[in-house]
């Protein structure tokens, strides 16, 4: 569901937040993990008791409704 066309003209940042707040609590908490703590997607899938791949799954989840919901452009990461 988007967000409401009032809160598409608000500032990146407003909107940043309330397309996080949209997140199922999953997708918050690795979220929060790989890009606030900065773990890796390993490590968050130890902390949460998880496999890697559910991790990686539900971060490109919430990556992407947060690009959708904000309008944002996607950028590809480079491989390390």
């Amino acid at each position: 569901m988007a967000l409401p066309p009032i809160v598409r003209k608000l500032p990146l940042r407003v909107r940043m937040q309330a397309a996080i707040e949209k997140l199922e609590p999953l997708e918050r908490q690795v979220l929060s993990l790989m890009v606030v703590e900065g773990l890796t997607a390993l490590e968050a899938a130890g902390a949460l008791s998880l496999s890697k791949r559910t991790v990686e799954t539900r971060y490109a989840t919430a990556i992407d409704a947060i690009a959708a919901e904000t309008g944002a452009r996607k950028t590809q990461r480079r491989a390390a």
